[in-house]
């Protein structure tokens, strides 16, 4: 039997690669597209939020 201390390396790398793969699966492909729908008339609202400075984050 393979003790725990012999697995961490394996197991961080596989921890790590899934991080990975799972960030360029969001950013890459369009599956998330439809998550964030615009607003109707956004361009209204955002002339009328620009006097306000908010800022960016």
């Amino acid at each position: 039997m393979v003790g725990l201390s012999a697995l961490w390396l394996p197991i961080l790398l596989s921890a790590v690669i899934v991080f990975v793969v799972s960030s360029i699966i969001h950013v890459a492909t369009p599956w998330h597209k439809g998550d964030y729908l615009q607003m109707p008339n956004e361009d209204k609202v955002m002339d009328a939020l620009r006097p306000f400075a908010l800022p960016k984050r």
